[in-house]
């Protein structure tokens, strides 16, 4: 079996690479030749508050994991750090999903050692940086200055978490990376590590297997706005600069990507004319974005990318665009996207989503029925104690929840399902599809105790005897949603 390593650049490559754990946790497969993703984060801003999060929720993945085994639904594709594929406890390679960078934590010009230059040099320095720039602090990434994240990035190759990417690959594996185009991190990043991963070094260890294998990539436009910053005369981010930045970008990638062979397999574009502004963050814990629907369908792109894998080569770039079915002047739902984008998601996201508001609005009524799920061969009460559904599961839920939730909250608003129901009406959630709540000579068919009922038979059959705890509790809900999705759905 294959690893597909995601290398997600800057805050975006971060936020797309939690929209990824999302729908992998949810029940979206890869193609059957990979079962193992690597996501790698480089970000110099290392106390970015999107990074963090995102590393807890692959973190929160891992633990489920590891609890419930394999031949899963949910949670059923392996992710893995460098560390866990080395198999080594090497303390200079990270087990937190970072991709290290050399030097990143200081100004700009102790970078390049401004003040020990010889006059001629440091003149041509003044004349490619502005005074900003050579002064800029760098522990909160390049601050949309792609020249400075040129220079910086260039050192890829330098780090232990690089090395240690080069031992781990193996014929067959796969790189997809995901970056903006009108940032600095991430405009710089793409080429960069593109350029690095197609060079064939002999003194690098299975530099063969890199340089021939495919190579995926998503460069956003700008998809979002920034606000303007309270309390500094002059904002070093301004969205009004980032289309500019995102032309001289493209141009760029026209000479130095596209028309090369032995490239890219396959490029996608995502990007929206959206007015979502997103509050002034520079960096740290402060630049916190919410979720966004063209983060979901970035995910969905790393999805497509495998499943035609096979039919790309590395003479040409293939193009890919994302559009949607039909336009909404209101919330997109599951019938504005695609066939194929509408059939990979809405099982596996509305099963995970009926999941989620049972465990919340329904948990109380299946503790105090009465059948075989809570039996000796069921999941007895005191699971709910243990650290498996406190510390793991509930919280990856409640993050699962709040992705939801944001990508609502937005300019481009993808919003399928209601979030009104109680328990009674419970299985009424997903938005265009009607499910009877009863009623005068009706029968209410939304009532979460159906899905109560169906719980207990499921253990009662006994097909989940050799289980642990964890994944028959994980493994009977999977089953009885999946019957109920199938019947509200079809």
């Amino acid at each position: 079996m294959a690893k597909l390593y995601v290398f997600g650049i800057g805050g975006t490559g971060s936020r797309v690479i939690k929209s990824l754990a999302m729908l992998l946790a949810s029940g979206v497969k890869l193609n059957g030749k990979f079962d193992t993703v690597v996501p790698l984060i480089v970000d110099p801003d290392t106390a970015n508050g999107d990074l963090n999060r995102t590393i807890d929720i692959l973190i929160k993945y891992q633990n489920i994991y590891n609890e419930i085994g394999t031949d899963n639904n949910f949670f059923g594709t392996k992710i893995k750090t460098l560390n866990q594929l080395l198999e080594d406890t090497t303390p200079t390679v990270s087990d937190h999903f970072k991709f290290g960078l050399t030097n990143t934590g200081e100004k700009f010009n102790e970078f390049i050692g401004y003040n020990g230059l010889d006059e001629e040099n440091r003149a041509l320095i003044d004349l490619l940086f502005s005074e900003n720039n050579i002064a800029a602090d760098m522990t909160v990434g390049f601050k949309g200055n792609p020249n400075i994240g040129s220079v910086v990035l260039n050192k890829f190759t330098e780090s232990d978490e690089y090395k240690n990417f080069c031992n781990t690959f193996n014929e067959g594996d796969a790189v997809f990376i995901v970056s903006s185009i009108f940032g600095g991190t991430g405009a710089s990043g793409f080429p960069l590590l593109l350029k690095n991963l197609r060079e064939n070094d002999a003194a690098i260890h299975n530099s063969n297997f890199i340089s021939q294998c495919k190579i995926g990539a998503i460069s956003y436009l700008p998809y979002f706005k920034v606000a303007e910053s309270s309390g500094t005369p002059e904002s070093e981010i301004d969205s009004k600069t980032f289309y500019s930045k995102a032309k001289a970008a493209l141009n760029y990638y026209e000479h130095s990507i596209f028309n090369k062979k032995d490239s890219l397999s396959a490029f996608y574009y995502l990007g929206d004319h959206s007015n979502n502004i997103m509050p002034y963050a520079e960096g740290k814990s402060s630049q916190k974005n919410n979720a966004h629907f063209l983060e979901l369908t970035g995910a969905l792109s790393v999805v497509d990318f495998v499943k035609n894998i096979d039919t790309f080569n590395n003479n040409s770039s293939i193009i890919k665009e994302f559009g949607i079915e039909e336009d909404s002047k209101e919330k997109l739902v599951f019938k504005n996207l695609g066939e194929w984008s509408k059939d990979t998601l809405m099982l596996p996201i509305a099963k995970f989503v009926l999941f989620d508001k049972f465990l919340t609005k329904s948990l109380k009524n299946l503790k105090e029925s009465k059948g075989s799920f809570k039996g000796e061969n069921g999941v007895e009460l005191a699971f709910y104690n243990k650290d498996f559904y406190n510390l793991y599961l509930s919280k990856f839920l409640n993050y699962f929840s709040e992705w939801i939730d944001e990508m609502d909250d937005n300019d481009i608003s993808f919003a399928p399902f209601h979030d009104n129901q109680e328990h009674k009406y419970l299985l009424d959630f997903i938005k265009e599809t009607e499910v009877s709540r009863g009623g005068f000579l009706k029968t209410n068919n939304a009532n979460g105790d159906i899905i109560i009922k169906e719980l207990h038979k499921i253990i009662s059959e006994k097909k989940f005897d050799n289980e642990t705890v964890p994944s028959r509790f994980i493994k009977s809900f999977d089953v009885v949603l999946e019957n109920q999705i199938n019947t509200i759905i079809h």
